[in-house]
Order: C-alpha cells, then sequence, then structure tokens
C-alpha cells in the first residue's frame, strides 16, 4: 500500500474510533470474568482497542511526530464533538418529537465523565506513542508483537486509572456531577475494567500482525 494511503486510513480509523467509543461508552456491558465475577464495562471498550491499534500503526509507519500530532488532533476534535453534542441537546425539539429525555440520557454525559474522557485520551494515548516508538527503537524493529502488546497494555493501564479516578473520584468530590466513589470500590472498578482491557490489547496483537504483514507485501 502507498504510504500516503496508510497514512489517510490509519488516522481517519484513529479519530473516528475515538469519538465513536465515547458515543458507545453511553452504555455499560456485563462481562463475566472467570474468578472475578462479572465486571461493568463501557461499551465502547472495543472501539478504543482498535483506536489503540491504529495509533501502534501510525507509529509503525509514520513516525511517533505524526502520531502524536494525530492523537492532538483527535482530542480537539473528541471536544468539538461534545461540544456539538451539547448543542444539539438544547436545541428546541420538534413538537411530535418525543425521544428527547432519551437522546439527553445516552448522550449528555456529566461533565466529570467528560473531562476525564478528554484528559485520559491525551495521557494515554502519548504515552502509547512514546512507548510504542521507544520499544521499536530498543528492539531494531524486531518483535512486533512486545512493542504492539507492551504500549498498549501499560497505556490502557494509565487510561482506565485515570479515567475511573478522575471521572468517579476526584471530579465528582470537586462538584462536577454525582458522587464520589473511593477506597475498594474504586479499586474493584478499575481492576476489572483494566482486566478488560488488557485481554483485548492481547487479541489486538493478531490484526496487528495481519495488518502489518498485509502493509508491507510485495505490490
Amino acid at each position: 500500500m502507498e504510504t500516503e494511503e496508510t497514512r489517510a486510513i490509519f488516522t481517519a480509523v484513529f479519530a473516528g474510533s475515538i469519538v465513536l467509543a465515547n458515543v458507545l461508552a453511553a452504555k455499560l456491558t456485563w462481562i463475566e470474568l472467570p474468578g472475578l465475577g462479572g465486571v461493568a464495562v463501557p461499551a465502547g471498550f472495543v472501539a478504543f482497542g482498535v483506536a489503540y491499534l491504529a495509533s501502534d500503526l501510525l507509529v509503525e509507519y509514520h513516525g511517533k511526530e505524526y502520531a502524536a500530532t494525530v492523537v492532538n488532533g483527535t482530542v480537539v476534535t473528541l471536544v468539538f464533538a461534545y461540544a456539538l453534542v451539547y448543542l444539539a441537546i438544547w436545541m428546541p425539539s420538534a413538537p411530535f418529537y418525543g425521544g428527547q429525555e432519551a437522546f439527553v440520557s445516552t448522550l449528555g454525559g456529566s461533565a466529570s465523565i467528560i473531562l476525564a474522557s478528554v484528559v485520559a485520551l491525551a495521557a494515554a494515548q502519548h504515552l502509547d506513542v512514546r512507548l510504542f516508538a521507544n520499544l521499536k527503537s530498543r528492539t531494531g524493529g524486531r518483535h512486533r508483537w512486545l512493542r504492539n502488546c507492551g504500549s498498549t497494555a501499560i497505556s490502557q493501564g494509565v487510561d482506565t486509572v485515570v479515567f475511573i479516578t478522575l471521572g468517579f473520584a476526584i471530579f465528582p468530590a470537586l462538584g462536577l456531577g454525582g458522587d464520589p466513589t473511593w477506597g475498594w470500590a474504586l479499586v474493584s472498578i478499575v481492576t476489572g475494567q483494566y482486566i478488560v482491557k488488557l485481554l483485548v490489547a492481547l487479541i489486538d496483537t493478531l490484526p496487528f500482525y495481519a495488518v502489518t504483514e498485509f502493509v508491507e507485501r510485495p505490490a
């Protein structure tokens, strides 16, 4: 595949997956983990996994500087997306439209969750870009599984801790929405969600190899 083609595809997939993941996060899905029981996870966790795959591919073929620029652009895009959602909520509903309450309930996230998602995205994705590039350099371009799994596993951990801690504890304590969650309840939420994301990171290696083999095959 041509360089410009992969740049456009990976950039679009990354940005689109991030925005979609935040929309899908309005739903909590239930996953049973052996030995731990059920865990509530935002339904956007698969889309986040796709985003991490795309960011790794951006670093792999277009360098960490370009990937970091895409992350910054996507953070701005996410902020604009939230602004447009709240603009749509603010607009008066048509007299015959009966879905306003469901629309607000689904898309109108609390201030604490929105701020936490933006901060976590910026911190974790920049960390992922740097870790991936560092691991690729240290291994001389070998062991693709190591840089893919290693960078994603660590940055997903940071994403989970930052998002849950800010969104469910610190920001609510500052009066930005809801009652704060502390102690073991907070730890259990972080642990459960990270385990699910770690499994996604491991599975993520298969499409990473598949895409890189496809991109690098002779024309």
